[in-house]
């Protein structure tokens, strides 16, 4: 079985990105549709996702791709929202199904992480940062990689 891995940041409503990543025309409500364009998954911090109401959950679903995955900080398996119930995961920020990444990353060290035996879970590459020029390095590594 290839091993499968997806790329995503912390958040997807980060002030750098107002400048350089979504079009600056775009209104903020949008926001998640274009990021999940770009993304397979994104890390929710438990404050966030545990502040949103139903509403929000209905939204962030309606916004996304089948295959795009939530990624909750803290849920338990019961603890995740209805309306994202095969799309999102409980996940603490030290599972070994993340992958953490920032600006300071070695690609070689992540390229030694990516190499380790296969496994069965897909394995989520997070920027912890949101630099976009390392997100697009470790993009190419991916590809390179053939993950």
């Amino acid at each position: 079985m290839k091993q499968h891995a997806a790329l995503g940041a912390a958040g997807w409503d980060r002030p750098e990105w107002s400048a350089t990543f979504y079009p600056s025309d775009m209104p903020e409500e949008w926001r998640l549709t274009y990021y999940n364009t770009q993304f397979a998954c994104v890390f929710l911090a438990e404050s966030a996702w545990r502040q949103a109401d139903s509403a929000a959950y209905v939204a962030w679903a309606a916004d996304t791709h089948e295959q795009f995955v939530f990624l909750l900080e803290g849920a338990r398996p019961e603890e995740v929202p209805q309306m994202l119930v095969g799309r999102a995961h409980g996940v603490g920020r030290d599972d070994s199904d993340l992958l953490w990444f920032d600006r300071h990353t070695s690609l070689k060290t992540l390229a030694e992480q990516l190499a380790l035996p296969q496994r069965e879970a897909p394995l989520y590459l997070l920027s912890r940062d949101g630099d976009m020029g390392q997100i697009e390095r470790v993009r190419t590594l991916l590809e390179l990689m053939g993950l």
